[in-house]
């Protein structure tokens, strides 16, 4: 058998298991291949508006994957702000970091982050039950104890803690009996505006929104010797149009035990509350913005299937090993992931079909999906720029004639000297160069360097230059077929199709030949009769 007989037949056993396998996915889950469903799964929408400043930066903050809550899909839009997710250091809280978009000065603004959330999980994943320990671990001795304010609000906090637990004996009675003050003897009232009003101000006014009635309680339990911290969420449950609401968690019984005294709730909670963070935190905030404010809007998701359908092993199989069962950090991952074969794919197609010479093999494709996460192509210009300094001192550093690894080694600190250059000259203009500086491989630019510098030695100034232009225009490409949209959701989807990228690749892998750009530049022999051409 021949090799490329052998490449014919993988690759159409590879394209009939790819369809297969997406026509049997289509056929167990059906709509629930765009999104899980079921009886427990809302989606929650934040909108957040106001003025920018100029230059304004704001941090949202989206719910936590963990205990029976698990965020199935998250989506983030805003035509002013793009949108930075970075790696959580703090179980307790997520952030978001929104910046300006390039050309969007001050004026008014919008954002708009969709969160789609199971709260039916009866089996939590691993990194849910991996979460859910840290989060609700028991306090370190002296946490969650420390009781803010001036000296005077704290002795009138502690004498009305003493007062109501007078006559109790355990931390259980005392607790109830806190608890029962505020929910009792505190009118409830909305929330106004972004600040939610202080444990003292809410015992001055006896009365008080879920905040401030949630830090009245967290200050009497903490005078008493109880760990007691917030969490804040949403309440499905109250409306289709909410804002943040928040409740009390105290640790009784060797565990943390949740009080809401807004709504009435000691000891449980319903599981229609979403924890977006614990801790006193706001979930939005901004800085060189004014009239910041935010809403939330509510919506049960419907459910394709009849209620009370059996689940088929296959459906529970898809089900299982859906993307949208990993944690929304892991999700993004897999998303960049899964264009990577797109991007060789593009890249294969150029070099071996079209015949298009690039510097690397597959470094357009890594710069291309570098431009597609930069989202601006004045980081294209950033990019020319540097590589085209990297050139003009890789010339002089010909002169040294140095071995080939100090010779890299030396062109690497010369990268990064010239992006540390970029970043501190853009802050004196207040460019944001870092959005367009800190995602490029430094190995690509230094290996693009070199070969730039290679095929000028052997080929002349023209062919490198030409080739240079060929390496950008393949990444522009790739670029935007990666923002196609609906793409990334394919993949998402039906992550099977990569078997049939890969069969594409084995076949153009096999290719011997006429490449189009071998077609043009022979096209007046190929004019040529046979006879004319003896």
């Amino acid at each position: 058998m021949s090799r490329t007989t052998l490449c014919v037949i993988t690759a159409t056993v590879l394209i009939v298991l790819t369809l297969t396998t997406a026509i049997w996915r289509y056929q167990a889950l059906g709509d629930e291949v765009k999104l899980p469903s079921g009886p427990g799964i809302w989606k929650v929408t934040m909108t957040v508006q106001g003025q920018s400043l100029g230059e304004a930066r704001l941090v949202t903050t989206p719910p936590l994957d963990c205990q029976h809550q698990h965020v199935l899909r998250e989506i983030f839009r805003s035509s002013q702000f793009s949108e930075h997710i970075p790696e959580t250091r703090t179980p307790d809280r997520r952030k978001v970091f929104w910046t300006p978009r390039p050309g969007s000065g001050a004026g008014p603004f919008k954002l708009r982050c969709e969160y789609y959330c199971d709260l039916s999980v009866s089996e939590p994943t691993a990194s849910m039950a991996e979460m859910t320990r840290k989060l609700y671990a028991a306090p370190a001795p002296g946490t969650y104890l420390e009781v803010t304010g001036d000296g005077n609000d704290n002795a009138k906090l502690a004498a009305l803690a003493r007062e109501l637990t007078r006559n109790t004996r355990s931390l259980t009675d005392q607790a109830h009996a806190l608890f029962a003050y505020v929910d009792k003897e505190i009118a409830n009232e909305a929330t106004v505006g972004l600040n939610s009003i202080g444990a003292t101000e809410c015992l001055r006014d006896t009365s008080g929104d879920s905040g401030g009635k949630a830090r009245l309680l967290v200050a009497l339990l903490r005078n008493r010797g109880i760990p007691a911290r917030m969490v804040v969420g949403v309440s499905l449950g109250k409306g289709r149009e909410q804002v943040a609401h928040y409740w009390v968690e105290a640790w009784l019984h060797e565990r943390w035990l949740p009080m809401c005294p807004f709504n009435h709730h000691y000891g449980k909670v319903p599981a229609t509350y979403v924890t977006f963070a614990l801790g006193d935190v706001a979930l939005v905030r901004g800085r060189n913005v004014r009239d910041l404010d935010y809403a939330f809007l509510i919506e049960r998701m419907p459910e394709p299937r009849p209620a009370g359908e059996a689940m088929t092993p296959a459906r529970r199989f898809f089900r299982a090993v859906s993307f949208y069962m990993l944690p929304p950090a892991e999700q993004r991952l897999v998303e960049f992931l899964l264009l990577v074969p797109v991007a060789a794919l593009i890249v294969c197609i150029f070099r071996n079909l079209i015949g298009l010479n690039s510097f690397g093999t597959f470094a357009p494709a890594l710069i291309g999906l570098a431009f597609r996460d930069l989202r601006s192509w004045p980081g294209v210009m950033v990019f020319v720029s540097i590589l085209l300094v990297g050139w003009l001192f890789r010339r002089v550093v010909d002169h040294y004639h140095l071995l080939q690894v100090p010779r890299i080694a030396v062109m690497v600190s010369v990268i990064v000297l010239l992006l540390i250059t970029a970043i501190v000259g853009a802050n004196f203009r207040a460019m944001p160069a870092t959005r367009y500086i800190s995602l490029f491989p430094i190995i690509i630019l230094t290996g693009m360097i070199e070969r730039f510098w290679t095929l000028e030695t052997e080929d002349g100034t023209t062919s490198s230059f030409k080739t240079l232009l060929n390496t950008f225009f393949i990444t522009a490409v790739i670029a935007l077929t990666l923002n196609i949209p609906g793409l990334m959701r394919l993949l998402f989807r039906y992550p099977e199709l990569l078997g049939l990228i890969i069969a594409i690749q084995l076949l153009i892998g096999r290719y011997t030949g006429y490449r189009l750009m071998e077609l043009f530049r022979f096209r007046d022999f190929l004019k040529l009769s046979p006879a004319a051409g003896q």
